[in-house]
C-alpha cells in the first residue's frame, strides 16, 4: 500500500528487456526497488535464518516486510475465489492429519490397496 492505494510489483522482468525478458527478477532486484538491498549480506542464508534474525541475509529481509507476508499463495488465492474454505493443515504431525489414520491402520499396501478407493469413497463431495 502506498497512500491508501494498493501498488502491485511485477515480478518478473518486462517482456522488453534485453537480458531476462519475462524471467523472475529474483530477491535482489526486488530488494533493490524498494531501496532495501543490502550488498554486505549474503542473499540467502546456507542454513535455516534464525527467527528473531533482524537482518541475517536479504531473503529473511524480504520475507520479513508487511506485504510479503501477507500475500497469499495462488492456491489459497484460487480456492478462496471459489467461495471455498482453504485449510492447511501442519506439516509432519500426523495426529492432526485425519489421512494418516487411514494410513497408519493398514498392515499392508495390498491392504491400503482396498481400502483407500473405501476411504475417498465414505467422503461426501460437500466435504472436499
Amino acid at each position: 500500500m502506498q497512500d491508501g492505494v494498493k501498488i502491485s510489483q511485477n515480478m518478473l522482468f518486462p517482456p522488453d528487456h534485453p537480458d531476462h525478458a519475462n524471467e523472475p527478477k529474483g530477491i535482489k532486484v526486488i530488494l533493490m526497488e524498494h531501496g532495501l538491498y543490502q550488498s554486505h549480506l549474503c542473499g540467502k542464508c546456507p542454513s535455516c535464518c534464525e527467527p528473531d534474525a533482524a537482518a541475517c541475509c536479504n531473503k529473511q529481509i524480504l520475507e520479513l516486510q508487511p506485504d510479503f507476508q501477507d500475500q497469499k499463495s495462488l492456491v489459497r488465492e484460487t480456492i478462496e475465489e471459489a467461495g471455498h474454505l482453504c485449510i492447511f493443515l501442519p506439516k509432519f504431525h500426523c495426529k492432526l492429519n485425519f489421512i494418516e489414520f487411514f494410513w497408519g491402520k493398514d498392515d499392508t499396501f495390498e491392504t491400503l490397496k482396498k481400502n483407500l478407493p473405501l476411504a475417498l469413497w465414505s467422503v461426501q463431495l460437500s466435504t472436499i
